[in-house]
């Protein structure tokens, strides 16, 4: 994996370790496949049954997560009941952002993803990536401007096979 800031990769790693089912996505998942971007954040879509989320929330914990954007003194930390939804929670904990993401572009649920998957292995922890074609593939609609440059980069690696 390339080298985005040691928290980010921290985060991912113990997330791994915790047992939760996931795919990682968005540009760390793009990184991780060679591709030349950074990125901010950790984006992952995650099974979304009960005994998952149960994980999840037991991880989430364990880094101090809360929605981030929140005004100060407000902390609000997600649910059970968000986490099996389709929605994103968009988190901050204590080792940086981490977007939780019950489906993606067209739908996109963790089942539907899973084949589309490759493992890379981070700080010795398998994860699931979502293969660089298909992270292309649903920037391909992209209208703004920071999707539309990242469509184009990955479509070019796609077509150049720069692929790992």
């Amino acid at each position: 994996m390339a080298s985005p800031p040691q928290s980010l990769t921290t985060l991912l790693a113990r997330l791994a370790a915790s047992g939760t089912d996931f795919l990682l996505v968005g540009g760390l998942a793009a990184v991780a496949q060679g591709a030349p971007l950074a990125t901010i954040d950790v984006d992952v879509v995650h099974r979304r049954d009960a005994d998952n989320v149960t994980r999840l929330l037991a991880f989430l914990e364990s880094v101090d997560a809360r929605y981030r954007g929140r005004p100060s003194g407000q902390v609000l930390r997600p649910t059970r009941e968000a986490l099996l939804g389709e929605g994103h929670q968009l988190l901050i904990t204590d080792l940086g952002p981490l977007d939780v993401l019950g489906a993606i572009e067209g739908g996109r649920d963790y089942p539907s993803l899973l084949p589309d998957s490759v493992t890379v292995t981070v700080e010795g922890k398998p994860v699931r990536v979502v293969r660089l074609e298909t992270l292309a593939e649903l920037k391909r609609g992209a209208l703004d401007a920071k999707g539309q440059l990242t469509f184009a980069i990955l479509d070019e690696m796609v077509r150049k096979k720069l692929v790992r």
